[in-house]
Parts: structure tokens; C-alpha cells; sequence
């Protein structure tokens, strides 16, 4: 089987990913067209689950794209990993790149999660539950990434080594503190939407 070049991978992880959200897209949006139709009970949390799934993974391949867009505009060697599974496409060699690379790379992501969430307040009413909880779950994974990278950016920018503060990061509980702190806003974002 002959090797796919980076261009090739690059297709083939824009046409998974992209089928992705617009399936995720679609089974919110039929959701929330349904209860917006009929008004029943049912058809409303289903919105509401289905926007909290939908919000989720769409974050999560925004957040993903908006790393890979920042450091492929830092010109940086990211190549496109052989497979796509999940969110997670391409690679970021350290001893390759320079700190500028990094940071590019590194603003990408919360960068694209502030976006999203823009992007929902701009284009939907909040006058239903589902719509509140799209904007809840993208604002919880906003803020949760935030928490976790801008004081990896910050360090770096300071002069500190990319790879020890990933990994002082990654071992000092910020994940957790990120997760429950955005589920928190992001949940509190819900009722006050709603």
C-alpha cells in the first residue's frame, strides 16, 4: 500500500472530520426542530442531550483544527498522522519547531473554542433549552481549555520549556480544576441562556 503524502492525510481528515460535524450538526438541529414544531416534552431534552453531545465533540474538533490553523500559519512541521482516529490529526514535533511555532500552535486551539461559541451567540436565538445548552457545553469546553493552556502560553512566552510545562501541566490537577470550573460556567451560561 503506497504511503499517503501529508496533502492526502490533510483531505482525508477534512472529509472525516468534516462529515462528523455535519453529522453532529444535523441530529441537533433535527432535534431542536422537532421540539420547536411540536412542543413536546420528549423532543426537548432530546435537544437538550443532543446539543450537549453535539457541543462537545464540535468543540473538541474546533479546538483540534484551531491548533493544527496556528501552527500550519507558523509555518511549523505538524504533519497529518497516517490515521484518523477521533479528534486528534496531526503531530507536533518539539526538537522541529521553535517557540514561536508553539505559541502559534498553542493560541490556535482556545482561539477556535472562543470562536465556536461566538459563532453559536451570533446565529441562534436562545428562546429554547437545547440552544442554551449548545451555548452552555461550548462555552464549559472554552473556558476548561483556557484553563488548562493559557498558563502553559503564558510560561512559554515567559521563557520556559514547551515540553516540562505540558507535562507540569498535564500532572498538577489543571485538567480537572479546567473540567469542573467550565462545567460549572458552562452550566450556570445554560440557566442564565435558558
Amino acid at each position: 500500500m503506497a504511503k499517503l503524502s501529508d496533502w492526502q492525510r490533510f483531505k482525508k481528515a477534512a472529509t472525516f472530520h468534516g462529515i462528523a460535524a455535519l453529522a453532529l450538526i444535523l441530529l441537533w438541529a433535527a432535534a431542536d426542530t422537532w421540539y420547536v414544531v411540536t412542543d413536546l416534552s420528549i423532543a426537548g431534552l432530546l435537544s437538550v442531550i443532543m446539543a450537549l453531545v453535539a457541543g462537545a465533540w464540535l468543540s473538541s474538533l474546533v479546538h483540534e483544527w484551531g491548533h493544527f490553523t496556528g501552527a500550519r500559519l507558523a509555518k511549523s512541521y505538524s504533519p497529518i498522522v497516517p490515521e484518523i482516529r477521533g479528534v486528534f490529526m496531526f503531530g507536533f514535533n518539539h526538537a522541529k519547531n521553535e517557540r514561536n511555532q508553539f505559541l502559534s500552535m498553542s493560541l490556535g486551539g482556545p482561539i477556535a473554542n472562543w470562536s465556536l461559541v461566538l459563532l453559536i451567540l451570533l446565529t441562534l436565538p436562545m428562546d429554547n433549552l437545547g440552544r442554551a445548552a449548545l451555548l452552555g457545553i461550548t462555552t464549559a469546553k472554552a473556558i476548561s481549555v483556557c484553563i488548562f493552556e493559557l498558563p502553559i502560553i503564558s510560561r512559554v512566552m515567559n521563557g520556559a520549556d514547551p515540553e516540562a510545562e505540558i507535562e507540569t501541566q498535564l500532572n498538577n490537577g489543571s485538567q480537572d480544576k479546567g473540567t469542573v470550573i467550565g462545567y460549572l460556567v458552562g452550566g450556570l451560561v445554560w440557566l442564565i441562556a435558558a
